[in-house]
């Protein structure tokens, strides 16, 4: 089936923000004098939402530090998100060509809403997605199928005409929820098996291979 509609995972499909999240989560636990972490345990860790990723960065037992670490990790992000991230190889090419065949192009995102709206538009334009998704009061986190859902009424498609690329299970257990299909995004923060478990109907190994979606 040809697509009219693309759904995009951003954290791991289209840009690698893997360093600044990193570099912001050490930061906040140095001020809380607690361990840091490697990038390739950080990559583990994100996915799920900043609090997820709070919690999970602190030691046994100190949860209750979650809300206080991911507050100082936001301070730090909002403003290194853009050091060390970049667009993944091929998307310059690709999104044109999307555009200019008139495929509808959505991101929804467990990051926060305003980091998600900055890190896309920096790097890919104003105008490139037509609807930009991030975490805040009126949605759940993904898995659960809110944003997903909230992007095709925006889009104006049926769940049957979009797909949801993304490079996470969460991303295919989102697609799932809301009915659409899920295609895995083999370069990004997990491997291609964890995606093939969760039950991606097919997983990429390049952006350029995107286009197959569509021509």
């Amino acid at each position: 089936m040809k697509y009219k509609g693309i759904l995009f995972d951003l954290d791991g499909t289209l840009v690698d923000t893997l360093e600044d999240l990193t570099d912001a989560m050490n930061w906040a636990l140095r001020q809380l004098n607690l361990p840091t972490h490697t990038t390739e345990s950080c990559r583990q860790m994100i996915g799920y939402g900043t609090h997820e990723f709070a919690r999970r960065a602190l030691p046994p037992g100190r949860e209750d530090l979650t809300e206080t670490l991911r507050t100082l990790m936001m301070q730090y992000y909002d403003q290194h998100c853009l050091q060390k991230s970049r667009p993944y190889d091929g998307f310059d090419k690709v999104l044109p060509v999307l555009k200019q065949k008139g495929i509808r192009l959505a991101v929804i995102s467990n990051k926060n809403h305003p980091q998600t709206v900055k890190i896309v538009e920096y790097y890919f334009g104003k105008g490139t997605f037509d609807f930009i998704c991030g975490m805040s009061d009126h949605f759940q986190p993904k898995p659960a199928p809110d944003m997903a859902l909230a992007a095709l009424e925006a889009l104006s498609l049926e769940p049957q005409q979009a797909v949801l690329i993304g490079d996470s299970d969460i991303d295919v257990f989102t697609a799932q929820a809301a009915g659409l299909e899920a295609i895995g995004a083999g370069w990004g923060f997990r491997s291609p098996e964890v995606l093939r478990q969760a039950g991606a109907r097919r997983i990429l190994t390049h952006p350029t291979e995107i286009l197959e979606l569509v021509c």
